[in-house]
């Protein structure tokens, strides 16, 4: 259930792009299903109301994560980008994107959908393993304890989101407090899609994954006139572009590694002495600690 001939867009196609993102697929995954159980029991999908979907947002997650609900969730996948429409007072499936999807490939995208949230979730025990091993370790090892962020901030794959936003909150933090300034949390969870915002004196740090245009322009809209610091993998010519309303500045995957990691480590190589990038894995295992406490008391 990929692309549809000349290139339509299918439901499979579209939410595949969303896999392990809990604040997306905890919306889609009850409106599919009851898409599903509709179908078998030969009745018209009719969708199902706001509430409904709050419920099923927090039954879905509760086995993976705690992760607040909020309305944002349903008006972000409405319209001709999305895969919801609003009918007759409740939401359901674009019918577009459902174009010769039969029952049986809607049960498996369906499970495919549930398993990448139970990855992601495995993949934060993991990272929580890892976290405590290396900082556990002789504050002398330092190029052990580098190899493990250059790893968490390089390689960009499975819950790309959810690393991405923590590890670089927590370089950010160190490296500023070194000069005396703070760097807090704004967001209280992760978004699992890079929705992580940093606040500082006079601007927020805004994190994200997502690298189109429309995601900064989106989030500007929310709150305008806030200084914002873009905080992201690479730079897009029309990211670099917005650099001169309320774009202050942008940080890039490069100037995370060459700039403010090198900084520390070559502060903790001249003294010897884990101190910089021990705080980094303090400050990131904290965050996915506090997260998956979160995730079994919610």
């Amino acid at each position: 259930m990929g692309e549809h001939s000349g290139g339509t867009k299918s439901i499979g196609s579209v939410l595949r792009k969303h896999l392990g993102q809990r604040t997306v697929l905890g919306v889609a995954i009850p409106v599919l299903q009851d898409h599903i159980d509709a179908v078998r029991r030969g009745a018209t999908p009719e969708g199902l109301t706001e509430k409904q979907i709050e419920a099923g947002f927090r039954k879905t997650l509760a086995k993976f994560i705690s992760s607040e609900y909020h309305s944002t969730y349903i008006d972000r996948r409405l319209g001709a980008r999305g895969f919801l429409e609003f009918f007759d007072g409740k939401y359901r499936l674009r019918p577009s994107l459902l174009t010769d999807a039969s029952v049986n490939a809607l049960e498996t995208l369906r499970d495919e959908l549930l398993e990448s949230l139970r990855s992601a979730y495995e993949q934060r025990q993991t990272a929580i393993k890892r976290l405590e091993s290396v900082c556990s370790l002789p504050k002398e090892c330092v190029r052990e304890r580098f190899a493990l962020v250059d790893e968490y901030l390089s390689h960009l794959t499975g819950n790309r989101g959810e690393v991405f936003e923590v590890v670089s909150f927590a370089v950010l933090r160190e490296y500023f407090r070194t000069f005396g300034f703070s760097l807090q949390r704004f967001s209280t969870t992760h978004a699992n899609d890079g929705g992580m915002d940093f606040v500082a004196a006079d601007a927020i740090y805004q994190v994200t994954t997502d690298e189109s245009i429309q995601k900064v322009r989106r989030d500007l809209a929310k709150a305008p006139g806030t200084k914002r610091v873009l905080v992201r993998p690479t730079l897009t010519p029309g990211v670099t572009q917005l650099r001169e309303g309320d774009v202050l500045e942008a940080i890039e995957l490069k100037d995370l590694l060459n700039h403010f990691v090198a900084w520390l480590l070559e502060r903790d190589t001249r003294a010897r002495w884990s101190e910089h990038l021990q705080r980094v894995l303090e400050v990131a295992l904290d965050e996915f600690r506090r997260e998956d406490r979160a995730a079994m008391t919610g």
